[in-house]
């Protein structure tokens, strides 16, 4: 069959384009990379709840990664919004975990605001608040409370009433546009917003915020009372934060960041053996085989879940959706564990020594031990165990693309 000079020249448009976009995403992460390999002093010297890493974070912005989830008509690079980019997602959250995993927190949260704003969002929001991220400022999501939550009241002149406050607000001082989270009047549901900061009067608790690790992500306690919005400060409909799988199927970047760690403490455990001339030691050979192994099963369930993420949205459906959130669970708890069996070869390797400054592996522990404090880390377990137990297909089957038991086919 003879192809028409058009539809050949289409082709060719597209490939070149497709590569293009490939080309972009490789320098993005080859640009974390080298910012990551940077932060080490910064990410030391504001290791305490005043300080914040603006430097790191001014250079990711003048990288263009605070826009990289914007969509390319709005100059962003469809990260994370478009199948085949989530690969290259997951990577520069890896990289921003492995050089400070305050700015991996700090990262995930902003390029989440964008997402949700992406998927929930009017196009003139999208539009609005692409230009707020293009000017340098920084999201987040603000959604954990305690019994003094937020509510949202509609107010006879148009306006929201905000009222309560928020616990674990990421980047207080710092994030100018947090999506906030409140419940509506008379159970009419959860309702997205973004609070400009800057335009607002809150109260801010900062005594709140006294952990063992994290400590420079600023996650304060903010009281929102009688703070007033726009209606077009709202984001969605009520209830849109929570659609699955967006609101579980987030646990892969956070995993990312949390295994971004894992690897740093692999290479400064490696490269302190190296210094101290520790190398033929049977049992630190021993040590670190196994947390190579540890390393190696991370990046393949980072690439894992990736591709599971890429599949659904190619072709998304119910029970597609499913699968890749029962692989999430799996995931997640997967790299859970790889982090934890780092520390403890890494903590065995160094000795007392080591977990001394000016060293950076205690203050890497203790942020990463509290970063994997992520919630119901045992639902998730028994979710991905009952996915399975309820699933017909074979083990080689079960995670394949398209690979659908008869009894989830319906």
């Amino acid at each position: 069959m003879r192809v028409k000079q058009s539809e050949f020249e289409g082709g060719a448009a597209v490939k070149i384009a497709a590569k293009s976009a490939e080309s972009s995403l490789t320098e993005a992460v080859e640009r974390i990379k080298r910012i990551a390999d940077g932060s080490f002093a910064e990410a030391a010297a504001t290791d305490n709840a005043d300080g914040f890493p603006v430097e790191t974070l001014r250079k990711i912005a003048e990288a263009n990664l605070l826009t990289a989830a914007l969509p390319e008509n709005l100059g962003g690079g469809n990260l994370g919004i478009e199948s085949g980019t989530n690969d290259a997602l997951l990577q520069i959250l890896k990289h921003c975990g492995r050089g400070n995993l305050v700015v991996g927190r700090v990262y995930e949260g902003h390029f989440n605001a964008l997402l949700l704003i992406n998927l929930f969002g009017s196009a003139g929001q999208i539009e609005t608040y692409g230009a707020d991220a293009a000017s340098g400022k920084l999201f987040g999501v603000w959604n954990t409370e305690a019994a003094d939550g937020v509510k949202i009241t509609p107010l006879e002149n148009g306006k929201f009433r905000l009222e309560g406050a928020k616990t674990f607000a990421t980047g207080v001082g710092f994030v100018e546009r947090p999506i906030v989270n409140g419940a509506l009047p008379d159970g009419g549901g959860w309702q997205m917003c973004v609070v400009p900061m800057e335009k607002v009067l809150t109260k801010v608790d900062a005594s709140w915020w006294q952990p063992m690790g994290m400590r420079a992500t600023r996650s304060f306690k903010v009281d929102f009372t009688n703070v007033e919005i726009e209606r077009q400060d709202l984001i969605g409909a009520p209830g849109d934060y929570y659609r699955q799988p967006w609101f579980s199927g987030g646990a892969i970047r956070f995993a990312a960041v949390q295994f971004g760690a894992a690897e740093a403490l692999f290479d400064e455990t490696r490269r302190y053996l190296q210094e101290l001339k520790r190398t033929d030691d049977p049992f630190q050979k021993m040590r670190l085989g196994e947390m190579a192994i540890a390393v190696e099963s991370g990046n393949l369930w980072l690439a894992g879940a990736a591709k599971k993420l890429d599949d659904f949205m190619q072709n998304p459906s119910d029970e597609r959706s499913e699968n890749f959130l029962a692989y999430v669970n799996m995931m997640r708890t997967a790299i859970e564990q790889i982090c934890l069996k780092t520390i403890v070869f890494c903590e065995k390797c160094v000795g007392a020594r080591g977990l001394n400054k000016p060293y950076h592996f205690e203050r890497i522990i203790r942020d990463l031990t509290i970063y994997l404090r992520q919630p119901a880390p045992d639902a998730a377990l028994a979710d991905a165990g009952r996915y399975v137990l309820q699933s017909g297909a074979a083990a080689d089957d079960l995670w394949k693309s398209g690979k659908l038991s008869a009894d989830e086919r319906g």
